[in-house]
């Protein structure tokens, strides 16, 4: 039987906290924390961390079920000490975030103006990588590398970035079918994946509505992060965040 009862966390980050149970088993937990550098607005939004875990753990299983090896460790929500949670595995972090696109949206267009307009429909999807690092280090949230970067900087080496770049594109495809079944387009999204002790690459962290944006269909209405990003009231945001895993039937 495990606790956490006095423990502190191994790791503790704005929106998760992740306990260590013991040498291979690891707890996370997530925080109803929001943030966006872009409109300057930090906030708990209470529930928001509930309807994440639901999200993350159904994407998650889904991936599993698509033979694309993940962190997790139980198909499951686990509750530990009245803290609900996932169990998942010891991993080594890679320091990116990788991320497809499908449509143009936030940064691209703010970067980019005479290439892109706001909502374009790619062709194809389009894939970047960011370097996970706070913007105090440098003035710039998650600065953007390119391949040979990630391989000359020694990050990742050839072989390693292509199997990322290649889970990437699978897991943007299975997600965004998924969602189209339940009226969303998927705007674009970003992972995180870590090597785990047997030197795999896995999807870690999470998949959620805070990493996604995905709007309905007919309307073009936000679903996910976007409308905390638009500044839109609490109730507002909560509220789309639960019609997105209505939607996908997740309970």
């Amino acid at each position: 039987m495990y606790t956490i009862k006095n423990k502190i966390p191994e790791i503790e980050g704005k929106s998760k906290k992740i306990y260590k149970l013991d040498e291979n088993n690891y707890f996370m937990c997530f925080k109803p924390h929001l943030r966006s550098i872009t409109s300057k607005r930090e906030k708990n939004i209470e529930g928001t961390e509930h309807e994440r875990l639901l999200a993350n753990m159904y994407f998650m299983n889904l991936l599993e079920s698509k033979g694309i090896k993940t962190q997790i460790k139980n198909k499951n929500i686990q509750n530990i000490d009245g803290q609900e949670g996932i169990m998942v595995k010891k991993i080594k972090t890679i320091p990116l975030e990788f991320i497809c696109r499908y449509y143009a949206a936030g940064s691209i267009v703010r970067l980019y103006p005479s290439l892109v307009k706001e909502g374009q429909k790619f062709k194809k999807p389009l894939y970047k990588f960011d370097l996970k690092q706070d913007i105090k280090v440098a003035g710039v949230d998650d600065p953007t590398l390119n391949e040979n970067y990630i391989v000359g900087l020694e990050i990742l080496t050839q072989e390693e970035f292509e199997k990322t770049k290649n889970i990437l594109a699978k897991i943007g495809e299975i997600v965004r079918e998924n969602l189209e079944k339940a009226k969303m387009n998927l705007i674009d999204m970003k992972m995180e994946m870590g090597f785990d002790e047997k030197g795999q690459i896995v999807v870690i962290d999470e998949i959620s509505q805070d990493c996604i944006r995905a709007n309905d269909i007919e309307t073009g209405k936000s679903l996910t992060k976007d409308l905390f990003r638009q500044l839109k009231n609490d109730e507002e945001v909560l509220n789309a965040y639960i019609e997105f895993n209505k939607r996908l039937e997740i309970k």
